[in-house]
Parts: structure tokens; C-alpha cells; sequence
């Protein structure tokens, strides 16, 4: 255990939650369409280095990147999402894309690919963003499978997974415009909240960034101002809602341009019970398959 580079964040309960949500729906998923003639995909937007260690505490995570990816050996590593959705044997994912930033991070996934070589995986290093939305597109070519292009009947489970704000609404929107793919999103509330002043609108590059999350400026409804009666007289003061109703308006926005969205997502919390993340599903698929997807899901998120 002591060779593994291991990613080094979260808390081991919603850590292990996270994952076994998500492994038990690439099981279900794929045992689903078993008999269907589908070119099945899994892509990681973020993808680690195949292991997570769940013992650094979220406040400790850096803004800039993940962190020491070297693993302290005494500490506990988990299995992560690339090599649970290997793992998937009923009906095994035809193609797996991970895309990882992370040099370091990168060359780990490379011995992932290395160990499972009889398997297609595809390493790509490069922004998520950037690549998944040209891969939606199918302007993707270099590896060989790009979304509806191919002349394959084509399936995908998409599992975005940051560690802050880096997911663009362009980019949900671009899995959204398949209409075939199963997405799964980690929603990064508390790096939200923190560029979300309780008392006041955010300043304008967080304002920027805001708008690239949500896709517009639908956030801005969060923000109220009301009267407030002193004894020196009434003064106005601005009031941002609660984190119930953040997550709220960013379901409402997937909505939007998903047919199938949970409604409920899975809510993890830190050590101090403070919301973290909220775990979310969205269907592209606007029929049956995109039904049947989205009780799986909410099975699972009530579930676990």
C-alpha cells in the first residue's frame, strides 16, 4: 500500500458514501441495458489517481489543487470511482475516459491503464471542461469514440466529482444536449458559501465566477434586502438565503435542460455537521431508459 498515490480529502463517512452510491449504479445501470446493443462509456472528469485517502478534513484541502498526493502510509485508502467502474464485470463499460489535470495525478492513471491493459481506458490530461464539452459536441476525434460521431449506439455515465467551483454550466449543459448520458455531480456547497457573503452580494470576480457555475445570474434570487427597524430609524440590509435554498436554485437550472433530475439529492457533511457537498443525478435521456435511470438513482440516494 505504501507504492499508492492516493487523492487526500473528505471525510471517510460521506467519502465512502459517495462512492458506493456511485458504484451501485454503474452496477445497476449497465445490468439494465445487459441486453441492449449500446456502446457503454464511463467518463471521470476528475479522476485522482484511482484511490482516495478519506482522512484529510476538508477545511484542509488547498484551493489550488488537491494537495500532497503522496500517501502517508498509516493512513486509510479507499478504492476510487476509475477503478470501481472497472470493476463493473455484468456488463463491463466499453470505453473508460479520465480526465485529470494533475501531472502527478495523470502518470498514476497511466499505471491504472497499464494493469487493466486489456481494457479501452483513455487518459487524458487537460481541463474537464474543455474536453468534455468538445467531446459532447463529438469535435473530439483523438480518442476515437466522440459523442455521436462514431456511428455507435451510445450510452455514458459522466461522474463530475470537484474539489471547488470548477464545473462550468456550459459544460453540464453539454452532457445535457446528448440526450443519452447519466450524469453524476458533486455539488461543491461549501466553496459556494464561502464566496457568498451572508449580508452582502458577492464582489464582481466572484460574481464572474457565480455566473460560470450557474450558467446566468439566477443565484442573484438568493439575495434579498430588507428593512430593519433600529432606533435610530429603518435601515435596509441585504440577507443571502440559506444553503437549502443554494442547492435549490442549481436543481431548478439543471431542470432546465435535464428531463430527469432527482429531487433530493444526498447531503454530506463535515465532522461539525456542516453541509459540504450535496451529491446530485440528472438524466438526458428523455425517455424510458431516462425514467428507469432516475429511479435507480433516487432509490440509491434515499437508500444510502
Amino acid at each position: 500500500m505504501s507504492e499508492i498515490r492516493a487523492n487526500r480529502f473528505g471525510s471517510i463517512t460521506w467519502t465512502e458514501q459517495k462512492l458506493t452510491i456511485l458504484e451501485e449504479y454503474l452496477k445497476q445501470y449497465t445490468t439494465a441495458l445487459k441486453n441492449q446493443d449500446f456502446h457503454l462509456t464511463y467518463l471521470d472528469a476528475f479522476a485522482g489517481t484511482g484511490y482516495v485517502n478519506p482522512n484529510l478534513a476538508e477545511e484542509q484541502r488547498t484551493r489550488s489543487g488537491w494537495g500532497d498526493a503522496l500517501d502517508d502510509p498509516a493512513r486509510e485508502v479507499l478504492i476510487g470511482s476509475t477503478r470501481r467502474a472497472i470493476a463493473v464485470t455484468d456488463k463491463p463499460f466499453d470505453t473508460f475516459i479520465f480526465i485529470e489535470q494533475n501531472a502527478s495525478h495523470a502518470a498514476e492513471l497511466r499505471r491504472v491503464r497499464t494493469e487493466f491493459s486489456s481494457r479501452d481506458i483513455r487518459i487524458e490530461q487537460s481541463d474537464a471542461n474543455a474536453f468534455l464539452q468538445m467531446w459532447c459536441d463529438g469535435q473530439n476525434q483523438s480518442l476515437g469514440v466522440p459523442w455521436n460521431r462514431s456511428g455507435l449506439r451510445q450510452r455514458a455515465v459522466v461522474f463530475l466529482d470537484p474539489f471547488a467551483t470548477q464545473v462550468r454550466w456550459r459544460t453540464v449543459a453539454a452532457v445535457a444536449s446528448t440526450q443519452s448520458i447519466d450524469l453524476w455531480i458533486l455539488f461543491p456547497l461549501s466553496a459556494l458559501t464561502r464566496i457568498m457573503p451572508r449580508d452582502r452580494e458577492p464582489e464582481e470576480s466572484w460574481a464572474d465566477r457565480l455566473d460560470e457555475v450557474y450558467g446566468g445570474d439566477e443565484w442573484r434570487t438568493l439575495y434579498q434586502t430588507r428593512i430593519r427597524r433600529t432606533l435610530f430609524g429603518d435601515e435596509a440590509e441585504t440577507v443571502r438565503a440559506g444553503q437549502e435554498a443554494i442547492v435549490q436554485v442549481y436543481l431548478e437550472k439543471l431542470s432546465t435542460v435535464f428531463p430527469h433530475v432527482s429531487a433530493s439529492p444526498k447531503w454530506f457533511h463535515n465532522s461539525r455537521h456542516s453541509p459540504l457537498f450535496a451529491f446530485m443525478f440528472a438524466a438526458a435521456n428523455p425517455g424510458r431508459g431516462g425514467r428507469i435511470a432516475l429511479n435507480i438513482a433516487n432509490h440509491l440516494l434515499d437508500r444510502w
